[in-house]
């Protein structure tokens, strides 16, 4: 039971918080009316440690307020638990505190009270949602990451499996994004607590290293500070000198083996920069008559200057980076920046928002932060892709990865990923110059279009109206915008073949009676706009392509007038079945149990999914799958209802038809894919489509059951070079 001299202890400790930030009276009157509301909630709840979960999200907010982030902000990250975890709604916090920070606790809130396939899916959702709260409204991540900052701070008391399950995805998904948003101190904090929980035996390595060099460094850094700072002391430039250390997790990746993870032991010539210097001064003018009388007193090392002020980072970070050498002999790096670059670098929009608040506005807006642009992707991408893991995946390679800086003529900066090529560049321009784009010119020189892009590069596009894209990109491109861009464009081409598919698709399971009123009403337009389509027609040529499956439709479709009605599975279930005599549960197909059957050549069904059974004369019973189009000539009276058991080692064929781009390689790639899974195929065959550069592949595979089945589609639909998997 929480005492009132705790809740009173808590509340001061806050209170003590907010006076450093120098809250007015209202303000902070209405931060303490949050952390009442979400006492009061939370008063029965307790962490895994045993300790009041209102310790949780105190700290989220200490931390919110360390950054000097704005009133509503605050208030959202005590708040930002209660509509997931208690009984607390929407309407509650809009009534007590307001749409703003409503929004804000809704921004960060999962989506765990929702249905999805698997935990995957869900996570994917949630991520996704969370991303495009974050591009309406940037404060959303400074709570996300305070919250996810703190759960990692106590993560001892949870199980092995869920440690490292939260520590990979800290590692995957919220260090980069603190980094892309600036935030350096949440980022070296989550990558070090998540290195320790990931890899624990190379944390201690990392560790003893740093321990066992500290000493000798930080003695010969500290004659180093002391000449610099004498050296801009007779040049009249005002300076704080620190000695900056290198967090664990950076020194692990310069000291590791790259494909195996394993720790190097003879790499101290690599380690040189476990401590560096940062200069602090007052202005830019400083920053580069800094830079010149460091140079004049150390040598410096060849390619290792990086001005960051002139072309800052898409995060707002502007520092001077340069390595010299010390009279030690040892390459030193040496950063340069002003005391407002420094807090930027470290607190990133944190920082940005308070130098606006202290101009006169309480947040951020658009204008004010043109460099945060790709936050807008977050946006078109939700649009462009309908599926949630793909969409996270795409944040994650985009967005997220390491990256280089390329000009465009106009001298604008553009960041890409590592190893982008100008067709890259291009899409990231716009679709158009994408689409149209017939080569590139690179520093003034003609480069192939597989041309990896370097760091500084001044990139001209070529492009020609008559030109359209060739779906032997897909073997080269980097990022997945693009790769969606060239798929798409393949889609629309073959849109009207995509259209009569999908409408093919729907009349297996819905009777050509109603398939035209099915397609021209509200109730198929509304399923259209919910799974992210346009219009009736693009749902049509989804399912027709394969992004988009029947089953999907018919789950949206439940309790309309053509699920309950018209749907063909539903009507079956209505038909007086005549069962085959059983002899036991356990059998395969418990209703056949000793009586003979046959698979129908024309769907191939497999065990796991729904079928029916057709009463043959002489033939005994044949298995379609219950979508299969050839139910609707059979007589009411010889079908069977039949639940299909995986049993055995047996395995049963089944046909997929797959388009690829016609690439060298692209069968062996598929072929490998289904020989991992243990699968054998009886019939395959290839037929090219020289006109777009893309083929057709058939083939028969032998597979356990449904599971399997789903598996191997899944995987090769997985692959860049896959555009359609088809089940026949």
């Amino acid at each position: 039971m929480i005492t009132d001299e705790l809740k009173n202890k808590l509340k001061e400790d806050l209170v003590k918080a907010l006076e450093k930030q120098k809250k007015s009276a209202p303000e902070t009157a209405l931060i303490v009316k949050a952390y009442d509301f979400a006492f009061k909630k939370h008063l029965e709840q307790k962490r895994k440690s045993g300790e009041p979960y209102i310790i949780h999200p105190l700290a989220v907010a200490i931390s919110l307020i360390k950054l000097n982030c704005d009133t509503p902000t605050i208030c959202a990250g005590l708040l930002h638990d209660v509509l997931e975890d208690t009984l607390a709604t929407g309407d509650d916090i809009k009534k007590l505190f307001g749409d703003e920070i409503f929004a804000l606790v809704d921004g960060v809130t999962k989506l765990g009270k929702l249905n999805f396939k698997s935990s995957e899916e869900a996570q994917a959702n949630s991520f996704r949602k969370m991303l495009l709260a974050i591009a309406k409204d940037m404060r959303v991540v400074l709570v996300k990451l305070a919250d996810r900052l703190n759960n990692m701070q106590t993560l001892d008391h949870l199980p092995e499996d869920k440690r490292k399950r939260i520590a990979q995805e800290t590692l995957d998904i919220f260090a980069p994004l603190a980094n892309r948003f600036g935030l350096n101190t949440f980022k070296i904090e989550l990558e070090d607590l998540s290195f320790k929980y990931l890899m624990p035996e190379e944390y201690t390595k990392v560790k003893q290293i740093v321990v066992s060099k500290k000493g000798e460094r930080e003695s010969q850094i500290a004659i180093v500070m002391e000449k610099i700072k004498e050296l801009l002391s007779q040049h009249k430039i005002y300076a704080e000198i620190k000695g900056r250390a290198k967090h664990f997790y950076s020194i692990y990746k310069k000291i590791s083996d790259p494909e195996t993870g394993e720790i190097k032991m003879d790499t101290e010539p690599q380690i040189y920069d476990l401590l560096g210097v940062r200069i602090l001064v007052s202005d830019i003018k400083d920053c580069y008559a800094t830079l010149g009388i460091v140079h004049e007193a150390f040598r410096p090392m060849p390619g290792r200057f990086k001005d960051y002020i002139a072309v800052p980072k898409t995060n707002l970070y502007q520092s001077l980076h340069t390595t010299v050498i010390t009279p030690y002999g040892k390459p030193l790096e040496v950063q340069i920046r002003t005391f407002e670059m420094h807090d930027v670098a470290e607190n990133g929009i944190a920082a940005h928002w308070n130098y606006k608040e202290q101009g006169g506005t309480n947040h951020a807006e658009e204008k004010d932060l043109e460099e945060l642009a790709w936050l807008r992707q977050l946006i078109s991408w939700h649009t462009d892709v309908e599926d949630a893991k793909e969409y996270v995946d795409t944040v994650k390679e985009d967005i997220l990865s390491k990256e280089v800086y390329i000009l465009t003529p106009l001298g604008d900066v553009i960041t890409l990923p590592v190893d982008s090529t100008p067709i890259d560049f291009a899409y990231k321009i716009h679709s158009k110059v994408g689409d149209t784009c017939t080569g590139a010119k690179v520093n003034d020189k003609i480069v192939s279009i597989n041309y990896k892009l370097q760091n500084g590069d001044l990139v001209e596009v070529i492009t020609s109206k008559n030109s359209h894209p060739n779906l032997s990109w897909l073997n080269f491109v980097k990022t997945n915008q693009a790769k969606h861009k060239i798929k798409s464009w393949y889609k629309k081409q073959n849109r009207d073949r995509h259209m009569v598919m999908g409408r093919q698709e729907l009349e297996e399971k819905f009777s050509k009676d109603i398939i035209d009123d099915l397609l021209r009403s509200n109730e198929f337009s509304d399923v259209a706009h919910r799974l992210n389509y346009g219009n009736s027609e693009d749902l049509l040529a989804g399912i027709g392509s394969g992004d988009t499956t029947v089953a999907q439709i018919i789950s949206k479709l439940q309790g309309t007038r053509f699920v309950k009605q018209e749907d063909r599975s539903n009507d079956f279930s209505k038909i007086k079945t005549r069962k085959a005599p059983t002899q036991g549960d356990n059998a395969e197909i418990p209703e056949l149990d000793g009586l003979l059957y046959t698979i129908a050549k024309c769907c191939m069904p497999v065990p796991g999914e729904p079928v029916i059974g057709v009463v043959s004369r002489g033939k005994g019973i044949t298995l379609h799958r219950s979508s299969c189009h050839n139910l609707h000539q059979v007589e009411k009276d010889r079908i069977m209802h039949l639940d299909w058991k995986t049993k055995g080692d047996k395995v049963y064929p089944t046909h997929l038809n797959i388009v690829v781009v016609d690439r060298v390689g692209v069968v062996k790639d598929i072929l490998t894919k289904v020989a991992d899974a243990g699968v054998n195929i009886s019939d395959f065959k290839v037929k090219e489509r020289p006109d777009d550069n893309s083929a057709s592949l058939r083939m028969i595979m032998n597979v356990s059951g449904q599971a399997q089945l789903n598996q191997i589609i899944v995987s090769i639909k997985n692959m860049t070079d896959v555009l359609v998997v088809e089940r026949i």
